[in-house]
């Protein structure tokens, strides 16, 4: 196991942490454990959305989603070749579906059961370490793993950046716990149309991301 983790750091991710999946997504009945893969962007990624350089900032990001896949996918075959099966929880193989902004089997919830974040204001994952300037990947197994210890509450303090600087007025005062829904944080509606209106016209829309207060430290350290 402690094989496995070091693989995966060694490769480039910046976390990794191990989850109960059972029964989450009737797909992977016969895969109950996560690996929660965690990678941090570039402080250039940041940047470029401060400077409103969307056309660089997604080269940057999709550059970052595609290491992520390749490391899943080598963590996949490592975990293989020890006789087990495994599933490399790609964006594509997760079936993302970018009208309603979701997957099949969040990456989100496998982070926090993993111990590895929270889910802040903005319904992005946030970590100590990089706020929520990160990408997520995972991959499913069923080689026995010690399960980090779940994150079940909002770990952010009175801090309200992202609302402030949610320009179609989304996120809603309701801090994250395990027991809400998305819609009671965000108008995922109301979100999802602006970024994907943004994105057709090849803007963007991450000032909840760069806002974070912990994104900013991570930028400023």
């Amino acid at each position: 196991m402690n094989d496995v983790r070091k693989y995966l750091l060694d490769l480039g991710v910046s976390k990794v942490g191990y989850a109960d999946v059972d029964g989450l997504a009737k797909e992977f009945v016969d895969l109950p454990n996560g690996i929660s893969l965690v990678l941090k962007l570039p402080k250039k990624a940041m940047q470029l959305v401060e400077n409103e350089d969307y056309e660089e900032y997604w080269k940057c990001f999709h550059a970052q989603i595609a290491k992520l896949t390749e490391i899943a996918l080598k963590g996949e075959e490592f975990i293989k070749n020890q006789g087990y099966n495994a599933f490399a929880l790609t964006m594509t193989r997760n079936e993302c579906d970018m009208e309603k902004l979701l997957s099949i089997l969040p990456y989100k919830t496998i982070a926090t059961k993993s111990g590895l974040g929270w889910i802040g204001r903005s319904a992005l994952f946030v970590t100590q370490e990089y706020g929520s300037a990160v990408a997520l990947g995972a991959i499913l197994t069923d080689m026995p793993l010690e399960f980090g210890e779940p994150v079940t509450d909002s770990e952010c303090d009175d801090c309200e950046n992202c609302q402030k600087a949610c320009p179609v007025g989304a996120i809603n005062p309701q801090k994250w716990n395990d027991r809400l829904n998305r819609e009671d944080i965000i108008d995922i509606e109301v979100c999802g149309e602006y970024i994907i209106d943004q994105y057709k016209n090849g803007l963007g829309c991450t000032k909840c991301m760069s806002e974070c207060k912990l994104t900013q430290e991570y930028l400023n350290r």
